[in-house]
């Protein structure tokens, strides 16, 4: 185990323990608040997304490379999804993703234009960081180095937490049971450590992104 990894699990084992004890020693309206779209938790989480976006473009326009475009435009897209637009600025994904929206003559066609440029341009990046990644872990066997170990968890964290926004369900009160406000300490806590580990994957200087492709494939075959 590599030393990145390690601190990196020591620090998630604290922090997801410190999420699971917060509801049985804090008072029921910290905890909702802490665990509400508009607590701390929620909003640290925009920052650190916009912080790792930032970090990646600057990497990006350094190295002259156009795949680290593509994450940095995934990072922004999920700090905007943190931060909850309002739905007359941005629609909701559901629609965004509809053809109805598109064709809905009551709303300005150029701002319909900009929009669809806009979706497929986010939906390209996400494929193209999806797939690239996958091909990393798997053929390169980038689940060996830090890069890779770090982007592997905060996409499980990710998931974890939409699994623990479900299980919450949406409550406007504190006055829920402790299982709930469990869970909505979990979903925004979860959030919160993926993006910081996500971040953390930007700063590293060994990042397969910046690399060349012709030098992952050697060192995958090396291994």
């Amino acid at each position: 185990m590599n030393l990145h990894l390690k601190w990196g699990l020591r620090f998630l084992t604290v922090a997801v323990l410190a999420l699971c004890l917060a509801p049985l020693i804090l008072a029921r309206e910290t905890v909702f608040h802490l665990g509400s779209e508009v607590g701390p938790i929620e909003q640290g989480s925009v920052w650190i997304w916009l912080a790792a976006a930032v970090w990646t473009l600057g990497r990006a326009l350094g190295a002259r490379r156009w795949l680290p475009l593509a994450f940095a435009l995934v990072m922004l897209l999920m700090g905007v999804r943190e931060a909850g637009l309002p739905p007359e600025l941005v629609p909701s994904g559901k629609a965004l993703l509809s053809w109805r929206y598109y064709v809905d003559v009551s709303i300005d066609p150029a701002r319909r234009l900009i929009t669809g440029v806009i979706v497929l341009t986010l939906l390209a990046s996400l494929l193209v960081s999806v797939t690239s990644t996958v091909r990393y872990l798997w053929r390169d066997r980038g689940w060996r180095r830090p890069d890779g170990q770090f982007l592997a968890i905060a996409f499980a964290l990710l998931v974890c937490a939409q699994l623990a926004e479900g299980w919450a369900g949406h409550r406007d009160t504190p006055d829920t049971d402790l299982r709930v406000l469990s869970a909505l300490m979990l979903e925004e806590g979860l959030e919160a450590l993926g993006a910081l580990f996500t971040l953390a994957t930007s700063t590293l200087r060994t990042w397969w992104i910046f690399r060349p492709s012709r030098h992952r494939v050697v060192e995958g075959k090396a291994r």
